[in-house]
């Protein structure tokens, strides 16, 4: 590198004239820390660092030497006189033209670094003798060496004017054109920066103009050379510093000195650099000179043409260099003759072309020129410049137009320029009030010109016949051909100027000019605004030209449709206008067949023609109106419209053409398919060929990843609603039942405005997609600061994708999800398995299967996954869709396995609010659908790999738990096998969350079903009973716990909630619940706690029971806070049943029966033995006693008879002795006896366990008749109420005599048909005595609990004397629970029996499949066999708003026939004894059969203990545990202590074990 190189960028001082802004810039693009490579700078190995830029900079500007002394000749630290002399003849000697040429160099460098010490004398001394070193001959080292020299001496302070002069004689002499950039530094310091160059003109400016011109060959020279560097050379910088000191140079000449011939000479080279650069220092130089020298000099008028076009050059080659050349030129059209000036301005618009294209000069001059003109006429402020003739501007406009520069993407450009002038003018006021007065040719034709050249040609341009003379767009339509441009976007926004500027003043013509109006818009179509466009539009319509009876209304309407609508490059929103008016045409002439089909042979081609359409509103629009008609065209017409309809499903583009959505649910969106939805519905009912290709289209929209999102969603939202109906014929159903995931992935409103608690799925709130309510405030995705428990913004860790998260596009309530109501019954035509009726069709569901199959694998969209995920259940239920295709629902089956069990599926959306957990039990409830679906399953381990997979769901999301303990409820009944299998760890696992008291009815409630499911514990041990009961004595204790703190708010249960319309749902907020459910609950588990054991104990074999006694019973006592043990009610009943069944399996007994003749022949007498009533009769005649004991959970019958043997011969009779063959009328043998010989031996028996006995009065008999009467199992009632096809009023449901096959056959399951005249068991109100509520009704009883069902259709039916039915509704009204069998083909509303007492409906939907084998098909493809039939039911329980959740059916399970009747019997009872606790709560608690008998007992003990009746007069002490010395065991002599309880005693320490009868027997 020279060096001088790091100095070339240097500037003035900033206290002087500022520094040239091209200039600044270079120095701000050097890096800060540059070194100089200056001798004078760090010696070699010197660490420290260099000056910085800045002070180089300053170090140039303000010269310093290295000393602070003060110097003499003019500097601080100059030489002396004497050092001065004694230098100068060193130097010169040494410089001397015989010395080593390297000893010369070397002397030179050295007097470089010493000259600002010396003398002005010995700078020119020195230079005279090293003048020889800067020439051409000599070798670059020294060059360098010379020129440093005369920087150095350029620089100097005191130096006089001859050496002065002589330093500018040595610079000026030739010298090779590489020095250029030392020769600019030197002049200059030479020239201070400019400001004093007097003394050397005018050779300065000729110099200088030699310096440019070498300046710029070495600047393009190092240009071409270097690559890819960013930085500036030497040689740029040097012709960037040559530039600005001819500018300063200019400025400076205060003398005039610039004469013609200067500016001629300068201004030459700046114009040949401005023609041959490229670069933008360069121009930016170049103007900044040119403007210099217009300000300060005369330019030449020869030159003035030249310069002009050099500007426009620029203006239009350098955009940022734009606004100094306009300011040139501006200064040019001032200072000079405007007319002149812009006369040579036009002139460039009117070069010959063949000159445009020789040179790029050219071309962008012609552009510049342009740039001016809309500069001048644009420009705000009044520059004072007079406008040309409007005639001589339009005239070279026209000109301009006509130019071709041999490139298309040139022309465009200009034309572009060309229109933005038109566009200028137009706009101005005073040319607006002569075109509204002359004639409008000269426009006319400059912007047809124009237009024609920029318009697009179209590929497949249409021929047609042109209309008559008489329409008024006949030039149009013969006007010239089109052009093959490509419109950009400044012709497009200057041609919607133009088009802006005529339009507000067309109502201002006259009829001709409109039409010359219309005529411009109509050729100008595809690039002006669609505002303005439409008023030819809108011509055509109010002139009625595309309507009949015009005679040329088909020529018109052909013009429409090809230039009107089918030229895509017109703008969209002028196509759409256009669009509706070939709609508006479609409606006028459709009923008339002539017109109609000269419509449909112009219009038909609509969508064809339309391949590259990309605009969404347009599409849309245009799919719309397709399909108004194509729904009746020939088959071949319909699949290219329809393939063109997929296509445009497909589309991304922008839409320019509709309206801004008003909420956030009308997305700007394809809607091609809603439009394909509805053409599915308008054909499904006749036209099923059509209706199956527009759903395996819509299959291929929604497979397609590549279309949006919300029209993949529209596709879905039919998809999702499929239904097939009994006899296979496909429905559309118009509400899908989301079965609460909705407000699980908080896509209700409610869910998500509410996200701080838990969502809970209401069954009170119907969530329909057809509800609009507006949502303030909705935003994306929703965050609260108080959000808690599932819905967290943590990630899981288990290392899954998230999906991908687009806004939220589908929410309950919403938009409609169908475009119009569906078809209300299922069609006859389409079916859901093959048929080869050539009438009808069939739909292929394994598409459907096999997309949802993956889409829930490969996961996706989030919008898309989580849709499939609410939706998929619903429509899993209808068995009768997919029951053809069970292969794929196998598949369906194992990809759901597969995912819970390796927690392998997608994550939800980091900012959505959800945990993966609420994922997997959107999954859980897919799995849970398809336990129904068991029994086609060919291996059997997939019901076992099922119940697997809800057992881990138990503890493995903390969401799922609930769901899978429902599941496996119902697994209980349809695979128990499987159940039975993974028995020991489902109970195991529910062992251990028995400390999730949100969990305990659920878990209870499945121990209760699981009692009553023998195959579902075949091989049932020991230990897992005992883990049972420990479950059962858990929740015992939790539930204690509960109920002494009253006052505290309990847990509610945190599963789903439905709503009173089956199948839909909402998620209620805290305050929906009423406090009575968070105090009601724990009554609820205490209740089903003891249930759970009752059942269970009664399951096990006899022979086992009496090993778990012991255990149950120290469990069952408690300790209350005083520390005191207690037995509950509760529990002494349950310990009652035991001691009842421990040794016991054969039921109830019955009470002997007499003979009509035995009356007085039986002593009777009662006593209270403990917590019984113990009855004793006895035949006095022969000793035949009858003993009735009479307890808490059931009474005893059973008879003692002693077996007498024959008196020996020889004995002895006694006086009171009966005779032999005489009977003796004294009683023989007394109650009494037989009391003791049951009950008592001569030990002494402590007087509180001693029997009370009962006297023999009115109302010891009413007691015990009244004990009688209470039933010894918990009894029960609930209707079961049949509802027929297209019922939906009480009236006539109750009104139905008969149900049908499927329904009677459901009634046998639910118990057994029994009489009712003469019934001994509790028949719940209904009539025993004269068939008022007919003749039978259904019941079923277990040892511990009685269901009796109110049938409607078996009660007499008088519509004459009872229309409304009111005797029937008096039993089912009263009823807590009903249970529907809803075959009316409607949603069930829960409303539908409007009674107070009707809290829960359990809904069952029947659904007839017709299957194609026995069991399992063997193929899908199988037809359907109209003899193999079978019935699936979907349950659902339906609650009042005032009831929390109490069923594990509260989601939709599917249910298969053989298991149907025992699942919902068990449903019943569970929510019938709810409903009991739950209406209970305002008179106190619910007090069961068994605790009510007790109560009875209790009552007898409080009334005749302790009376002058009863033997029990006192109990004395029993002594002390000191008298005993604390001995544990008794003998004869010792005292005793207990306590008094249960009327036994117990002793002290050990009350539990006291309990444990099986200790003793």
């Amino acid at each position: 590198m020279h060096p001088f190189a790091g100095n070339l960028h240097r500037r003035r001082p900033p206290r002087q004239r500022p520094l040239s802004p091209t200039l600044t810039g270079d120095l701000q693009d050097m890096p800060k820390d540059s070194a100089d490579d200056s001798p004078t700078h760090n010696k070699p190995g010197d660490s420290s660092p260099g000056p910085t830029l800045t002070e180089r900079v300053r170090s140039l500007a303000y010269p310093r030497s290295n000393s602070g002394s003060p110097r003499k000749n003019g500097s601080q630290d100059g030489f002396t006189t004497d050092q001065d002399s004694a230098f100068k003849l060193k130097t010169v000697l040494n410089l001397s033209i015989g010395r080593p040429h390297r000893e010369r160099v070397k002397t030179l460098r050295t007097a470089s670094s010493e000259i600002h010490k010396c003398s002005s004398g010995t700078v020119n001394a020195i230079l005279d003798a090293a003048q020889d070193l800067v020439t051409r001959n000599v070798n670059l080292d020294a060059r360098k060496a010379g020129f440093t020299f005369l920087e150095a001496a350029a620089a100097h302070t005191a130096l006089d004017d001859t050496t002065k002069a002589n330093v500018f004689e040595i610079l000026i002499k030739p010298a090779d054109p590489s020095c250029s950039s030392q020769q600019v530094m030197v002049i200059d310091k030479l020239t201070r920066h400019g400001r004093e160059g007097s003394s050397f003109q005018p050779r300065l400016f000729y110099f200088i103009g030699e310096l440019l011109s070498n300046c710029f060959m070495t600047a393009n020279q190092s240009r071409a050379d270097k690559r890819s560097t960013s930085s500036r050379s030497e040689e740029e910088l040097a012709l960037a510093n040559v530039m600005s000191l001819l500018a300063d140079l200019v400025i400076c000449d205060f003398h005039g000195i610039i004469d013609d011939d200067v500016s001629t000479g300068l201004l030459t080279k700046l114009i040949a650099i401005c023609k041959e650069t490229m670069a933008e220092s360069d121009f930016k130089g170049v103007v900044t000179d040119i403007k210099a020298i217009i300000d300060q000099a005369k330019v030449p008028r020869d030159l003035l043409g030249p310069l002009i076009n050099a500007l426009c050059y620029t203006s239009y080659y350098k955009e940022k260099v734009r606004n100094e050349a306009q300011a040139c030129l501006d200064l040019i059209l001032v200072k000079y003759n405007q007319l002149e000036a812009m006369e040579l301005l036009l002139r460039n618009l009117s070069v010959p072309s063949d000159e445009r294209k020789a040179a790029p000069f050219f071309i962008r001059a012609f552009r510049g020129a342009l740039l001016q003109l809309g500069h001048v006429f644009g420009n705000d402020e009044n520059l004072g410049i007079a406008a040309p003739p409007l005639t001589d501007l339009v005239e070279a406009l026209k000109g301009a137009a006509t130019v071709d520069h041999g490139d298309s993407s040139k022309n465009q450009t200009t034309l572009t320029l060309i229109l933005e002038t038109i566009a200028l003018l137009v706009h101005n006021e005073d040319v607006i009030k002569t075109l509204l007065n002359s004639n409008w040719t000269c426009m006319d034709r400059v912007v047809e010109h124009v237009a024609a050249a920029a318009a697009v040609e179209q590929e497949n341009h249409r021929t047609y016949d042109k209309p008559t003379v008489a329409s008024p767009i006949y030039q149009f339509a013969h006007s010239t051909e089109i052009g093959n441009n490509v419109v950009t976007d400044e012709m497009e926004q200057a041609l919607q100027s133009i088009c802006r500027g005529i339009s507000e003043i067309y109502s201002q013509l006259t009829l001709e000019k409109q039409t010359l109006v219309v005529h411009i818009l109509l050729f100008l179509g595809n690039i002006i605004d669609p505002d303005v466009l439409t008023i030819a539009v809108d011509y055509m319509q109010d002139h009625r030209m595309v309507f009949p009876p015009d005679e040329n209304w088909d020529s018109h309407l052909r013009i429409l449709v090809d230039r009107g609508f089918n030229d895509t490059s017109k703008h969209p929103l002028y196509r759409l206008r256009a669009l509706n008016l070939i709609a508006e045409v479609y409606d006028s002439v459709k009923d008339v067949s002539t017109n109609a089909a000269i419509f449909g042979e112009i219009c038909f081609p609509l969508v064809a023609s339309t391949t590259y359409e990309s605009d969404l509103g347009l599409i849309n629009r245009l799919t719309g109106f397709v399909s108004k008609f194509i729904i009746d065209t020939d088959m071949a017409e319909f699949d290219a419209v329809l393939a063109k309809l997929v296509d445009f499903a497909a589309k991304k583009g922008t839409s320019t053409s509709t309206e801004p959505r008003s909420n956030l649910f009308e997305v700007q969106s394809n809607s091609t398919c809603r439009h394909l939805v509805g053409l599915f519905l308008k054909c499904l009912p006749n036209q099923p060929e059509k209706a199956r290709k527009i759903y395996d289209s819509l299959i291929t929209v929604a497979a397609n990843l590549e279309v949006l999102v919300e029209t993949r969603l529209d596709s879905l939202k039919l998809l999702a609603r499929l239904r097939c109906g009994s006899e296979g014929g496909l429905k559309v159903i118009s509400t899908p039942d989301t079965l609460g995931l909705a407000a699980l992935l908080l896509r209700t409103e409610e869910s998500a405005n509410e996200r701080h608690t838990l969502p809970i799925l209401s069954n009170r709130t119907s969530l329909v997609e057809e509800t609009t309510r507006s949502r303030p405030g909705w935003s994306g995705v929703i965050d609260s600061p108080n959000r808690s428990h599932s819905h967290s913004r943590t990630r899981s860790t288990s290392g899954e994708q998230n999906l991908e998260h687009p806004p939220l596009l589908w929410m309950y309530p919403g938009p409609k999800g169908l475009p119009q109501d569906p078809p209300t019954s299922p069609s006859h035509l389409l079916t859901v398995y093959a048929t080869e009726d050539p009438l009808m069709a069939s739909v292929d569901l394994a598409m459907w299967l096999n997309l949802v199959m993956d889409i829930l694998d490969n996961g996706g969209n989030w919008e898309i996954y989580s849709y499939v995920l609410v939706h998929l259940p619903s429509q899993l239920t209808n068995v009768s869709l997919f029951v053809h295709y069970m292969s794929h629902i196998e598949k369906l089956h194992d990809l759901v396995v597969l995912q819970l069990q390796k927690n392998k599926f997608p994550e939800p959306p980091a900012n959505a609010g959800l945990k993966k957990g609420d994922v997997a039990l959107c999954l859980y409830h897919i799995l849970t659908i398809l336990i129904g679906y068991s029994g086609w399953f060919r291996p059997h381990k997939m019901t076992d790999t099922t119940v697997h997979t809800f057992l881990l769901g138990i503890s493995m999301w903390d969401r799922t738990a609930k769901c899978c303990i429902h599941a496996l409820a119902l697994c209980c009944h349809e695979m128990p096998r499987s159940v039975d299998k993974c028995l020991s760890p489902i109970l195991t696992k529910m062992s251990q969350i028995i400390s999730q008291s949100h969990l305990a009815m659920d878990v209870l409630e499945f121990l209760v079903r699981l009692a009553r499911l023998p195959a579902a514990y075949q091989s049932i041990e020991e230990d897992l009973l005992r883990t049972i009961f420990g479950i059962c004595i858990g929740y015992l204790h939790h539930s204690r716990e509960k109920r002494q703190n009253a006052g505290d708010s309990t847990n509610l249960r945190s599963a789903n909630r439905l709503s009173n319309i089956s199948g839909e749902n909402h998620v209620p907020s805290p305050s929906d619940l009423p406090t009575e459910a968070k105090k009601e609950l724990p009554e609820y588990v205490y209740t089903l706690a003891y249930h759970t054991i009752t059942h269970w104990f009664l399951a096990i074999s006899i022979e086992d029971r009496s090993k778990h006694v012991g255990w149950i019973a120290k469990n069952l006592a408690w300790k209350d806070q005083a520390g005191n043990e207690i037995v509950e009610e509760q529990s002494q009943v349950t310990l009652d049943m035991m001691h009842r069944t421990a040794y016991l399996n054969l039921g109830e007994t019955a009470k002997p029966s007499v003979s009509p003749n035995s009356e007085g022949r039986f002593i009777k007498k009662s006593w209270l033995i403990g917590m019984s009533i113990v009855t004793i009769e006895t035949d006095k005649t022969n000793g035949v006693t009858h003993i009735t004991k009479r307890q808490a959970s059931g009474t005893t019958f059973s008879v003692y008879q002693q077996n007498y043997a024959p008196l020996p011969p020889h004995h002895v009779g006694a006086s009171n002795q009966a005779t032999a063959g005489h009977l003796d009328p004294s009683p023989q043998i007394y109650p009494n006896h037989v009391l003791l010989q049951l009950n008592s031996t001569i030990s002494p028996m402590p007087i509180p366990t001693q029997p009370i006995v009962l006297p023999d009065d009115v109302q010891v008999s009413r007691a015990i008749s009244t004990f009688d009467r209470i039933d010894t199992v918990d009894g029960h009632k609930a209707g079961v109420i049949y509802i027929g096809s297209g019922q939906k009023e009480e009236q006539e449901i109750l009104a139905n005599v008969a149900g049908s096959e499927a329904f009677e056959t459901f009634l046998a399951g639910l118990g057994t048909r029994v009489e009712l005249r003469g019934a001994k068991f509790n028949t719940q109100g209904l009539d025993r005595e004269s068939d008022m509520d007919g003749t039978h009704t259904y019941a079923w009883r277990d040892r511990v609990t009685e269901i009796v069902y109110h049938v409607p259709t078996m009660m007499p039916t008088d519509l004459e004397h009872d229309p409304q039915c009111t005797n029937k509704k008096r039993h089912t009204g009263n009823d807590f629970v009903n249970i529907f069998f809803d075959e009316s083909g409607l949603p069930f509303r829960f409303g539908t029996f409007n009674s107070a007492f009707n809290l829960v409906n359990i809904v069952i939907t029947p659904e007839q499949v017709m299957v194609p084998a026995p069991v399992v098909p063997s193929t899908e493809e199988s037809k359907t066999d109209s003899s193999n039939t079978r019935y699936y039911f979907k349950v659902q329980v339906l609650c009042d708003p005032s009831l929390p959740e109490i069923s594990s059916a509260v989601t939709a399970k599917t249910v298969s026939a053989s298991s149907l009747a025992g699942y919902v019997r068990q449903l019943a009872i569970h929510a019938s004894v709810f409903c009991l606790i739950w209406l209970s709560r305002g008179g106190g608690e619910y007090v069961s059969s068994w605790r009510s008998r007790l109560r009875e007992i209790r009552r007898l003990r409080e009334r005749y203990a302790n009376t002058a009746t009863s033997a029990n007069v006192g109990y004395p002490g029993m002594g002390t545990a000191a008298d005993r010395g604390g001995a544990k065991s008794y003998v004869d002599g010792d005292d005793w202590k207990g306590t008094h309880a249960m009327g036994g005693l117990a002793e002290e320490g050990h009350f539990l074990m006291s309990l444990d009868f099986t200790r003793w027997t």
